[in-house]
Protein backbone atom coordinates (compact mmCIF):
# COMPACT_ATOMS: atom_id res chain seq x y z
CA UNK A 1 0.00 0.00 0.00
CA UNK A 2 1.40 3.84 -1.29
CA UNK A 3 1.94 6.07 1.47
CA UNK A 4 -1.01 8.50 0.67
CA UNK A 5 -3.24 5.30 0.98
CA UNK A 6 -2.14 4.54 4.16
CA UNK A 7 -2.22 8.36 4.80
CA UNK A 8 -5.93 8.55 3.70
CA UNK A 9 -7.28 5.09 5.28
CA UNK A 10 -5.31 5.87 8.76
CA UNK A 11 -7.36 9.42 8.43
CA UNK A 12 -10.68 7.34 7.67
CA UNK A 13 -10.37 4.97 10.83
CA UNK A 14 -9.41 7.89 12.89
CA UNK A 15 -12.80 9.98 11.91
CA UNK A 16 -14.53 6.25 12.44
CA UNK A 17 -13.39 6.13 16.03
CA UNK A 18 -14.41 9.47 16.80
CA UNK A 19 -18.04 9.61 14.58
CA UNK A 20 -18.80 6.01 17.25
CA UNK A 21 -17.21 7.55 20.56
CA UNK A 22 -20.33 9.41 21.74
CA UNK A 23 -22.22 6.21 21.05
CA UNK A 24 -20.26 3.24 22.53
CA UNK A 25 -17.90 3.09 25.09
CA UNK A 26 -13.93 3.14 24.63
CA UNK A 27 -13.87 -0.55 25.91
CA UNK A 28 -16.66 -1.79 23.44
CA UNK A 29 -14.81 -0.34 20.23
CA UNK A 30 -11.44 -1.26 21.34
CA UNK A 31 -13.09 -4.58 21.23
CA UNK A 32 -14.77 -4.64 18.09
CA UNK A 33 -12.29 -3.24 16.81
CA UNK A 34 -9.69 -5.45 18.11
CA UNK A 35 -11.85 -8.54 16.68
CA UNK A 36 -12.04 -7.30 13.56
CA UNK A 37 -8.21 -6.60 13.04
CA UNK A 38 -7.15 -10.08 13.93
CA UNK A 39 -9.56 -11.24 11.65
CA UNK A 40 -8.66 -9.30 8.90
CA UNK A 41 -5.22 -9.93 9.62
CA UNK A 42 -5.07 -13.67 9.93
CA UNK A 43 -7.11 -13.98 6.85
CA UNK A 44 -4.10 -11.88 5.27
CA UNK A 45 -1.71 -14.11 6.59
CA UNK A 46 -2.85 -16.96 5.40
CA UNK A 47 -3.76 -15.55 1.97
CA UNK A 48 -0.33 -14.25 2.01
CA UNK A 49 -1.67 -10.68 1.12
CA UNK A 50 0.28 -7.44 2.30
CA UNK A 51 -2.18 -5.02 1.42
CA UNK A 52 -4.70 -6.67 3.71
CA UNK A 53 -2.31 -6.98 6.18
CA UNK A 54 -1.86 -3.13 6.58
CA UNK A 55 -5.37 -2.71 6.03
CA UNK A 56 -5.63 -4.81 9.43
CA UNK A 57 -3.39 -2.80 10.94
CA UNK A 58 -4.73 0.86 9.94
CA UNK A 59 -7.64 -0.42 11.29
CA UNK A 60 -6.75 -0.21 14.81
CA UNK A 61 -7.02 3.89 13.86
CA UNK A 62 -10.50 3.64 15.25
CA UNK A 63 -9.08 2.79 18.84
CA UNK A 64 -7.04 6.11 18.75
CA UNK A 65 -10.19 8.27 17.20
CA UNK A 66 -11.96 6.75 20.01
CA UNK A 67 -9.75 7.49 22.96
CA UNK A 68 -8.75 11.11 21.09
CA UNK A 69 -12.81 12.05 21.42
CA UNK A 70 -12.84 10.64 25.07
CA UNK A 71 -9.44 12.43 26.33
CA UNK A 72 -10.70 15.92 24.57
CA UNK A 73 -13.72 15.50 26.49
CA UNK A 74 -12.65 14.64 29.93
CA UNK A 75 -9.82 17.61 29.81
CA UNK A 76 -13.06 20.35 28.67
CA UNK A 77 -15.23 19.29 31.26
CA UNK A 78 -12.47 19.13 34.11
CA UNK A 79 -11.73 23.08 33.04
CA UNK A 80 -15.22 23.38 33.88
CA UNK A 81 -16.75 21.29 36.20
CA UNK A 82 -16.23 23.06 39.62
CA UNK A 83 -18.76 26.26 38.03
CA UNK A 84 -21.50 24.09 37.36
CA UNK A 85 -24.12 24.27 39.43
CA UNK A 86 -22.70 27.67 41.45
CA UNK A 87 -24.57 30.73 40.88
CA UNK A 88 -21.78 33.84 40.95
CA UNK A 89 -19.73 36.16 38.82
CA UNK A 90 -17.51 34.56 35.83
CA UNK A 91 -14.84 37.40 34.78
CA UNK A 92 -13.49 36.59 30.73
CA UNK A 93 -13.41 37.68 27.22
CA UNK A 94 -16.22 37.38 24.22
CA UNK A 95 -14.56 35.50 21.41
CA UNK A 96 -17.63 35.30 19.49
CA UNK A 97 -20.98 36.70 19.17
CA UNK A 98 -23.95 35.91 17.15
CA UNK A 99 -27.30 38.75 17.20
CA UNK A 100 -30.55 38.71 17.22
CA UNK A 101 -33.86 40.24 17.78
CA UNK A 102 -34.17 39.45 21.58
CA UNK A 103 -30.46 37.95 22.84
CA UNK A 104 -26.59 37.81 21.97
CA UNK A 105 -25.28 34.04 22.04
CA UNK A 106 -21.78 34.59 23.04
CA UNK A 107 -18.98 32.25 23.45
CA UNK A 108 -16.78 33.67 26.83
CA UNK A 109 -13.57 32.76 27.48
CA UNK A 110 -12.76 32.40 31.35
CA UNK A 111 -9.56 33.96 32.36
CA UNK A 112 -9.53 31.52 35.32
CA UNK A 113 -10.19 28.25 35.76
CA UNK A 114 -7.51 27.11 33.17
CA UNK A 115 -9.44 29.46 29.75
CA UNK A 116 -12.39 27.32 29.92
CA UNK A 117 -15.17 28.57 27.75
CA UNK A 118 -19.20 29.17 28.41
CA UNK A 119 -22.35 29.69 26.09
CA UNK A 120 -23.66 32.69 27.38
CA UNK A 121 -27.14 33.90 26.28
CA UNK A 122 -27.90 36.95 27.13
CA UNK A 123 -30.25 39.95 26.37
CA UNK A 124 -29.72 42.45 23.15
CA UNK A 125 -28.15 45.27 25.18
CA UNK A 126 -25.51 46.12 26.39
CA UNK A 127 -24.33 45.60 22.66
CA UNK A 128 -21.10 42.96 22.60
CA UNK A 129 -18.07 42.64 20.67
CA UNK A 130 -14.95 40.26 19.76
CA UNK A 131 -12.38 41.37 22.71
CA UNK A 132 -14.75 42.67 24.99
CA UNK A 133 -13.64 42.02 28.79
CA UNK A 134 -17.12 41.34 30.75
CA UNK A 135 -18.15 40.21 34.23
CA UNK A 136 -21.22 38.32 33.47
CA UNK A 137 -23.07 36.88 37.27
CA UNK A 138 -25.47 33.83 37.23
CA UNK A 139 -26.48 30.30 37.39
CA UNK A 140 -23.89 28.33 35.33
CA UNK A 141 -26.13 24.90 34.00
CA UNK A 142 -24.86 21.64 31.78
CA UNK A 143 -25.95 22.52 28.35
CA UNK A 144 -29.85 21.06 27.48
CA UNK A 145 -30.33 18.84 25.04
CA UNK A 146 -32.02 21.62 23.14
CA UNK A 147 -27.99 23.20 23.32
CA UNK A 148 -26.26 20.37 23.19
CA UNK A 149 -25.39 20.70 19.40
CA UNK A 150 -24.48 24.11 19.33
CA UNK A 151 -22.41 23.90 22.49
CA UNK A 152 -20.37 20.67 21.86
CA UNK A 153 -19.49 22.04 18.44
CA UNK A 154 -17.81 24.84 19.66
CA UNK A 155 -16.08 22.91 22.56
CA UNK A 156 -18.18 24.17 25.35
CA UNK A 157 -19.56 22.43 28.05
CA UNK A 158 -21.25 25.00 30.53
CA UNK A 159 -24.13 27.95 29.82
CA UNK A 160 -25.78 30.51 30.92
CA UNK A 161 -29.21 32.07 30.32
CA UNK A 162 -29.68 35.81 30.36
CA UNK A 163 -27.25 36.08 33.39
CA UNK A 164 -26.40 39.85 34.35
CA UNK A 165 -23.63 41.51 32.25
CA UNK A 166 -21.12 44.01 33.06
CA UNK A 167 -18.33 45.41 30.08
CA UNK A 168 -15.01 46.06 32.03
CA UNK A 169 -12.96 46.79 28.95
CA UNK A 170 -13.94 47.45 25.37
CA UNK A 171 -11.48 45.78 22.56
CA UNK A 172 -9.13 43.70 24.23
CA UNK A 173 -8.94 41.26 22.28
CA UNK A 174 -6.06 40.43 19.43
CA UNK A 175 -5.39 43.41 17.39
CA UNK A 176 -5.04 42.06 14.28
CA UNK A 177 -8.26 40.38 14.15
CA UNK A 178 -10.21 43.43 16.04
CA UNK A 179 -8.88 45.58 13.22
CA UNK A 180 -10.23 43.11 10.19
CA UNK A 181 -13.71 43.03 12.23
CA UNK A 182 -13.50 47.10 12.48
CA UNK A 183 -13.22 46.90 8.36
CA UNK A 184 -16.50 44.01 8.55
CA UNK A 185 -18.46 46.17 10.82
CA UNK A 186 -17.37 49.42 8.46
CA UNK A 187 -18.56 48.04 5.37
CA UNK A 188 -21.58 46.58 6.73
CA UNK A 189 -22.55 50.63 7.77
CA UNK A 190 -21.48 51.56 4.43
CA UNK A 191 -24.65 48.94 2.97
CA UNK A 192 -26.46 50.33 4.93
CA UNK A 193 -26.00 53.68 4.28
CA UNK A 194 -26.63 53.35 0.48
CA UNK A 195 -28.95 50.57 -0.10
CA UNK A 196 -32.56 49.55 1.24
CA UNK A 197 -32.56 47.28 4.12
CA UNK A 198 -33.38 44.39 2.82
CA UNK A 199 -31.15 44.07 0.18
CA UNK A 200 -28.57 45.78 2.43
CA UNK A 201 -28.93 42.49 4.66
CA UNK A 202 -28.07 40.48 1.75
CA UNK A 203 -25.37 41.86 0.31
CA UNK A 204 -23.68 41.85 4.13
CA UNK A 205 -24.68 37.73 3.96
CA UNK A 206 -23.65 37.35 0.24
CA UNK A 207 -20.20 38.68 0.57
CA UNK A 208 -19.32 38.80 4.90
CA UNK A 209 -21.74 36.22 5.94
CA UNK A 210 -23.54 38.74 8.24
CA UNK A 211 -27.26 37.34 8.87
CA UNK A 212 -28.14 39.74 11.80
CA UNK A 213 -30.48 41.74 10.21
CA UNK A 214 -32.52 39.23 8.26
CA UNK A 215 -36.05 38.43 9.65
CA UNK A 216 -37.50 35.37 10.64
CA UNK A 217 -39.46 35.73 7.30
CA UNK A 218 -36.97 35.78 5.37
CA UNK A 219 -34.77 33.35 6.86
CA UNK A 220 -37.38 30.70 6.16
CA UNK A 221 -37.94 31.50 2.34
CA UNK A 222 -34.04 30.65 2.11
CA UNK A 223 -34.15 27.67 4.24
CA UNK A 224 -36.92 26.59 1.81
CA UNK A 225 -35.64 27.75 -1.27
CA UNK A 226 -32.08 26.31 -0.54
CA UNK A 227 -30.49 29.38 -0.91
CA UNK A 228 -29.41 29.65 2.53
CA UNK A 229 -25.39 28.92 1.20
CA UNK A 230 -25.22 32.15 -0.13
CA UNK A 231 -25.07 33.91 3.49
CA UNK A 232 -23.34 31.42 5.10
CA UNK A 233 -19.69 31.80 3.80
CA UNK A 234 -19.66 28.28 2.11
CA UNK A 235 -16.92 26.72 0.62
CA UNK A 236 -18.59 28.00 -2.51
CA UNK A 237 -18.55 31.96 -1.58
CA UNK A 238 -14.97 31.49 -0.62
CA UNK A 239 -13.86 29.66 -3.92
CA UNK A 240 -15.33 32.67 -5.43
CA UNK A 241 -13.43 35.21 -3.53
CA UNK A 242 -10.24 33.22 -3.65
CA UNK A 243 -10.47 32.63 -7.51
CA UNK A 244 -11.37 36.29 -7.91
CA UNK A 245 -7.60 37.28 -5.60
CA UNK A 246 -5.96 34.19 -7.52
CA UNK A 247 -7.11 35.80 -10.94
CA UNK A 248 -5.64 39.47 -10.12
CA UNK A 249 -2.30 37.63 -8.90
CA UNK A 250 -1.76 35.64 -11.44
CA UNK A 251 -1.55 38.46 -13.52
CA UNK A 252 1.63 40.32 -11.45
CA UNK A 253 2.74 37.00 -9.39
CA UNK A 254 3.98 34.29 -10.64
CA UNK A 255 1.85 31.10 -10.31
CA UNK A 256 3.39 29.68 -6.74
CA UNK A 257 3.51 33.17 -5.45
CA UNK A 258 -0.11 34.08 -6.76
CA UNK A 259 -1.18 30.35 -5.07
CA UNK A 260 0.23 31.39 -1.35
CA UNK A 261 -0.62 35.23 -1.70
CA UNK A 262 -3.95 34.01 -2.44
CA UNK A 263 -4.07 32.09 0.98
CA UNK A 264 -3.22 34.71 2.74
CA UNK A 265 -6.01 36.78 1.20
CA UNK A 266 -8.51 34.16 2.30
CA UNK A 267 -7.39 33.62 5.78
CA UNK A 268 -7.60 37.54 6.23
CA UNK A 269 -10.89 37.36 5.09
CA UNK A 270 -11.71 34.07 7.75
CA UNK A 271 -10.33 36.67 10.12
CA UNK A 272 -12.51 39.22 9.09
CA UNK A 273 -15.96 37.39 8.91
CA UNK A 274 -15.08 36.17 12.73
CA UNK A 275 -12.68 32.92 12.53
CA UNK A 276 -15.66 31.07 13.95
CA UNK A 277 -15.38 27.08 13.31
CA UNK A 278 -18.41 27.60 10.13
CA UNK A 279 -15.70 29.94 8.43
CA UNK A 280 -13.06 28.11 9.18
CA UNK A 281 -14.62 24.96 7.81
CA UNK A 282 -15.84 27.28 4.51
CA UNK A 283 -12.06 28.17 4.40
CA UNK A 284 -10.82 24.87 4.07
CA UNK A 285 -13.65 23.95 1.44
CA UNK A 286 -12.81 27.55 -0.82
CA UNK A 287 -9.16 26.34 -0.31
CA UNK A 288 -9.60 22.93 -1.67
CA UNK A 289 -11.63 23.79 -4.78
CA UNK A 290 -9.11 26.20 -5.37
CA UNK A 291 -5.86 23.41 -4.56
CA UNK A 292 -7.98 21.33 -7.67
CA UNK A 293 -6.58 22.77 -10.02
CA UNK A 294 -2.85 23.48 -8.42
CA UNK A 295 -2.66 19.63 -7.22
CA UNK A 296 -4.58 18.03 -10.34
CA UNK A 297 -4.59 14.58 -9.11
CA UNK A 298 -7.61 12.50 -7.69
CA UNK A 299 -5.33 10.83 -5.20
CA UNK A 300 -4.04 14.35 -3.78
CA UNK A 301 -7.47 15.74 -3.61
CA UNK A 302 -9.01 12.97 -1.91
CA UNK A 303 -5.80 13.45 1.18
CA UNK A 304 -6.30 16.97 0.76
CA UNK A 305 -10.25 16.53 2.03
CA UNK A 306 -9.19 13.50 4.48
CA UNK A 307 -6.27 15.97 5.95
CA UNK A 308 -8.46 18.64 6.54
CA UNK A 309 -11.70 16.99 8.27
CA UNK A 310 -8.79 15.53 10.12
CA UNK A 311 -7.29 18.75 11.20
CA UNK A 312 -10.89 19.91 12.00
CA UNK A 313 -11.50 17.17 14.25
CA UNK A 314 -8.21 17.63 16.33
CA UNK A 315 -8.93 20.93 16.93
CA UNK A 316 -12.82 19.52 18.49
CA UNK A 317 -13.48 16.37 17.98
CA UNK A 318 -17.22 17.04 18.70
CA UNK A 319 -17.68 18.88 14.95
CA UNK A 320 -17.47 15.43 13.00
CA UNK A 321 -20.86 14.48 15.25
CA UNK A 322 -22.37 17.42 16.41
CA UNK A 323 -22.26 20.06 13.34
CA UNK A 324 -24.35 19.84 10.98
CA UNK A 325 -22.72 22.30 8.80
CA UNK A 326 -19.19 20.22 9.17
CA UNK A 327 -21.39 16.91 7.92
CA UNK A 328 -23.10 19.03 4.79
CA UNK A 329 -20.23 20.71 4.41
CA UNK A 330 -17.48 17.67 3.33
CA UNK A 331 -20.34 15.70 2.02
CA UNK A 332 -21.35 18.72 -0.77
CA UNK A 333 -17.44 18.72 -1.35
CA UNK A 334 -17.41 15.27 -2.23
CA UNK A 335 -19.87 15.62 -4.29
CA UNK A 336 -18.35 18.20 -6.47
CA UNK A 337 -15.20 16.91 -5.88
CA UNK A 338 -16.15 12.70 -7.08
CA UNK A 339 -19.86 12.99 -8.80
CA UNK A 340 -19.49 16.33 -10.74
CA UNK A 341 -17.24 15.34 -13.30
CA UNK A 342 -19.40 12.39 -13.88
CA UNK A 343 -22.72 14.78 -14.42
CA UNK A 344 -20.90 16.91 -16.01
CA UNK A 345 -20.67 14.35 -18.78
CA UNK A 346 -24.33 14.00 -19.39
CA UNK A 347 -26.00 17.56 -18.63
CA UNK A 348 -22.99 19.93 -19.44
CA UNK A 349 -22.20 18.43 -22.77
CA UNK A 350 -19.20 20.50 -22.96
CA UNK A 351 -21.21 23.76 -22.76
CA UNK A 352 -22.17 25.89 -19.74
CA UNK A 353 -25.11 26.95 -21.19
CA UNK A 354 -26.81 30.66 -21.13
CA UNK A 355 -25.73 32.12 -17.65
CA UNK A 356 -23.87 29.02 -16.99
CA UNK A 357 -27.13 27.25 -16.02
CA UNK A 358 -25.91 23.88 -16.66
CA UNK A 359 -22.63 24.28 -15.16
CA UNK A 360 -24.82 25.41 -11.69
CA UNK A 361 -26.96 22.71 -12.54
CA UNK A 362 -24.18 19.94 -12.16
CA UNK A 363 -22.76 21.10 -9.00
CA UNK A 364 -25.94 22.34 -7.48
CA UNK A 365 -27.18 18.60 -8.27
CA UNK A 366 -24.10 16.80 -6.94
CA UNK A 367 -23.81 18.51 -3.78
CA UNK A 368 -27.70 17.78 -2.62
CA UNK A 369 -27.50 14.45 -3.93
CA UNK A 370 -24.78 13.68 -1.11
CA UNK A 371 -26.21 15.82 1.58
CA UNK A 372 -29.53 14.55 0.54
CA UNK A 373 -30.56 12.11 3.85
CA UNK A 374 -28.41 14.09 6.17
CA UNK A 375 -30.34 17.30 5.59
CA UNK A 376 -33.70 15.16 5.93
CA UNK A 377 -32.64 13.36 9.32
CA UNK A 378 -31.14 16.94 10.59
CA UNK A 379 -33.78 19.12 9.71
CA UNK A 380 -36.58 16.77 8.44
CA UNK A 381 -37.11 18.27 5.66
CA UNK A 382 -35.76 18.77 1.72
CA UNK A 383 -35.97 21.92 -0.31
CA UNK A 384 -37.83 20.58 -3.73
CA UNK A 385 -37.09 23.71 -5.89
CA UNK A 386 -33.13 24.32 -4.81
CA UNK A 387 -32.19 23.11 -7.82
CA UNK A 388 -34.33 25.85 -9.97
CA UNK A 389 -33.38 28.72 -7.65
CA UNK A 390 -30.12 27.63 -7.33
CA UNK A 391 -29.77 27.72 -11.34
CA UNK A 392 -31.64 30.98 -11.55
CA UNK A 393 -29.27 32.69 -8.84
CA UNK A 394 -25.89 31.31 -8.81
CA UNK A 395 -24.74 32.93 -11.59
CA UNK A 396 -25.17 36.53 -10.47
CA UNK A 397 -23.53 35.45 -7.10
CA UNK A 398 -19.86 36.16 -8.28
CA UNK A 399 -20.98 39.85 -9.75
CA UNK A 400 -22.79 40.15 -6.23
CA UNK A 401 -20.06 39.12 -4.54
CA UNK A 402 -17.34 41.46 -6.45
CA UNK A 403 -19.72 44.57 -6.77
CA UNK A 404 -19.88 44.29 -2.67
CA UNK A 405 -16.36 44.37 -2.28
CA UNK A 406 -16.10 47.53 -4.17
CA UNK A 407 -18.76 49.23 -2.54
CA UNK A 408 -17.31 48.53 0.43
CA UNK A 409 -13.56 49.45 -0.93
CA UNK A 410 -14.86 52.54 -2.16
CA UNK A 411 -16.34 53.54 1.51
CA UNK A 412 -13.33 54.03 2.95
CA UNK A 413 -11.37 55.93 0.06
CA UNK A 414 -13.58 57.62 -1.62
CA UNK A 415 -17.72 56.97 -0.51
CA UNK A 416 -19.04 59.45 -3.06
CA UNK A 417 -18.33 57.03 -6.10
CA UNK A 418 -19.14 54.10 -4.20
CA UNK A 419 -23.29 54.90 -5.45
CA UNK A 420 -22.16 53.80 -8.85
CA UNK A 421 -21.66 50.29 -7.85
CA UNK A 422 -24.45 50.30 -5.51
CA UNK A 423 -26.91 51.37 -7.80
CA UNK A 424 -25.94 48.53 -10.08
CA UNK A 425 -26.16 46.20 -7.40
CA UNK A 426 -29.08 46.83 -6.16
CA UNK A 427 -30.70 45.71 -9.48
CA UNK A 428 -28.55 42.33 -8.85
CA UNK A 429 -30.05 42.35 -4.92
CA UNK A 430 -33.76 42.86 -6.04
CA UNK A 431 -33.77 39.89 -8.84
CA UNK A 432 -31.95 37.69 -6.10
CA UNK A 433 -34.75 38.58 -3.17
CA UNK A 434 -37.33 38.30 -6.04
CA UNK A 435 -36.32 34.26 -6.35
CA UNK A 436 -35.96 33.62 -2.93
CA UNK A 437 -39.05 35.01 -1.99
CA UNK A 438 -40.59 33.35 -4.77
CA UNK A 439 -39.09 29.98 -4.37
CA UNK A 440 -39.32 30.77 -0.76
CA UNK A 441 -43.28 29.64 -0.16
CA UNK A 442 -42.69 26.33 -1.35
CA UNK A 443 -42.46 24.31 1.84
CA UNK A 444 -39.80 20.92 1.65
CA UNK A 445 -40.47 17.56 0.79
CA UNK A 446 -40.34 15.82 4.18
CA UNK A 447 -39.68 11.75 4.77
CA UNK A 448 -38.78 9.88 7.67
CA UNK A 449 -34.85 9.06 7.96
CA UNK A 450 -32.86 6.62 10.14
CA UNK A 451 -29.45 5.77 10.20
CA UNK A 452 -30.20 2.47 8.71
CA UNK A 453 -31.69 4.26 5.55
CA UNK A 454 -29.05 7.06 5.61
CA UNK A 455 -25.72 4.21 5.57
CA UNK A 456 -27.89 2.06 2.98
CA UNK A 457 -27.87 5.24 1.09
CA UNK A 458 -24.13 6.11 1.11
CA UNK A 459 -23.46 2.64 0.73
CA UNK A 460 -25.32 2.88 -2.77
CA UNK A 461 -24.09 6.34 -3.83
CA UNK A 462 -20.32 4.94 -2.77
CA UNK A 463 -21.00 1.56 -4.72
CA UNK A 464 -22.37 4.10 -7.78
CA UNK A 465 -19.45 6.47 -7.90
CA UNK A 466 -16.54 3.39 -7.76
CA UNK A 467 -18.53 1.63 -10.56
CA UNK A 468 -18.22 5.35 -12.80
CA UNK A 469 -14.90 5.92 -11.65
CA UNK A 470 -13.84 2.43 -12.64
CA UNK A 471 -15.29 2.61 -15.87
CA UNK A 472 -13.98 5.41 -16.73
CA UNK A 473 -10.25 4.12 -16.35
CA UNK A 474 -11.15 1.52 -18.50
CA UNK A 475 -12.53 3.78 -21.19
CA UNK A 476 -8.93 5.74 -21.01
CA UNK A 477 -7.26 2.58 -21.13
CA UNK A 478 -8.93 1.46 -23.96
CA UNK A 479 -8.43 4.73 -25.99
CA UNK A 480 -4.71 5.20 -24.64
CA UNK A 481 -4.59 1.44 -26.54
CA UNK A 482 -6.78 2.67 -29.63
CA UNK A 483 -9.22 0.73 -29.07
CA UNK A 484 -12.83 1.42 -29.61
CA UNK A 485 -14.81 -0.67 -27.31
CA UNK A 486 -14.23 -0.22 -23.22
CA UNK A 487 -11.93 -2.78 -22.14
CA UNK A 488 -13.47 -5.77 -20.51
CA UNK A 489 -12.39 -6.94 -16.97
CA UNK A 490 -11.48 -10.89 -16.57
CA UNK A 491 -12.88 -13.18 -14.06
CA UNK A 492 -9.79 -12.71 -12.00
CA UNK A 493 -9.87 -9.11 -11.51
CA UNK A 494 -7.63 -8.22 -14.39
CA UNK A 495 -7.95 -6.32 -17.73
CA UNK A 496 -8.18 -8.40 -21.03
Amino acid sequence: MRIHESVFWGIVFFLVGTFLAPSMRLIGITILVGVFALALGLFAYRKKNKRMLWFAILATGTIFGAMYWTGFNVYQKNKIIELIGDKGAIEGHVKSVKRNEKSQQLIISIDAQNNGKVSVTARPYPVLRYGDAVRVNGIVKRPSEKEKMYALKNGVFATMQFPEVQILKQGDGNAIMMWLLGVKQKAVTTYGRLLPTKEAALLAGITLGERAEFSVEFKQQMANSGTTHLVALSGYNISVVAGAVLLICGLILRRRAAFYATLVVVVAFVVMAGAEASVVRAAIMGSIVLLAGYIGQAHSMRNAIAVSACAMVLWNPNVLRYDLGFQLSFLALLGIVYLKPHLDAIIKNKKAGILEWRENLSGTLSAQIMVFPILMHAIGSFSLVSLLSNIVILAFIPVTMGLGFAIAGLGFFASSLAFIPAWIVSLLLQYEIAVIELFGNYEGLSIPMNPIWIFVYYIMVGGILSYLQKRKKEVALCHSRGGGNPVQPSAEGGIK
